[in-house]
């Protein structure tokens, strides 16, 4: 019996290292084109064309758009959107209420 605890507490940080970042680790790791670990207006951009198109959405995704979201993630303003800042920005978007989602 201590045997199968003692296996369960040493595969535990294995088990955690294959979730998927709560942080929005996995989804900068698949848009992140470059591997810098930070996401460009272009990855970025490339990231909301494969969300639009994921609904059916066809049309060009508005630059504008693109540019007001990069401004509000990038929060120390150089110019990449590193980890830390998408998981701000979730922690943020879930504190808001339903109405102003």
């Amino acid at each position: 019996m201590m045997m199968v605890a003692a296996a369960l507490v040493l595969a535990a940080p294995a088990v955690q290292a294959a979730e998927p970042a709560k942080d929005g680790g996995g989804m900068l790791a698949k848009a992140d084109a470059n591997g810098d670990g930070r996401l460009d207006k272009a990855e970025l951009t490339k990231l909301f064309e494969a969300r639009a198109a994921k609904r059916g959405d066809t049309a060009p995704v508005d630059p504008a758009k693109v540019d007001a979201f990069f401004q509000k993630a990038d929060a120390n303003g150089d110019g990449g959107i590193d980890a830390g800042e998408l998981a701000a920005l979730r922690a943020a978007n879930e504190a808001k209420p339903a109405a102003e989602k």
